[in-house]
């Protein structure tokens, strides 16, 4: 059986970079992803695809209430 995948730093500004039509470089840790475009249509799909790679238990609202790269990391990797 395949470990589950990191969601690091890196994986979580490709992902939403990829979600925005955007290069990776262009999404900062503290931006406000919101304002770079993310809604809730690409954020659910982000959601699910990250639940089904690593097998985490963070939530559409847990992402919402502080929609930044470096926030989300934290949630993902405890720290």
């Amino acid at each position: 059986m395949a470990e589950p995948a990191v969601l690091d730093r890196d994986r979580i500004r490709g992902d939403v970079a990829a979600a925005l039509g955007e290069e990776p470089a262009d999404v900062g840790d503290d931006d406000d992803l919101f304002d770079l475009g993310l809604d809730s249509i690409r954020l659910m799909s982000l959601v699910e695809q990250w639940r089904g790679d690593t097998g985490a238990d963070v939530g559409f609202v847990d992402l919402a209430e502080e929609p930044t790269v470096a926030a989300w990391s934290r949630l993902f990797t405890g720290g």
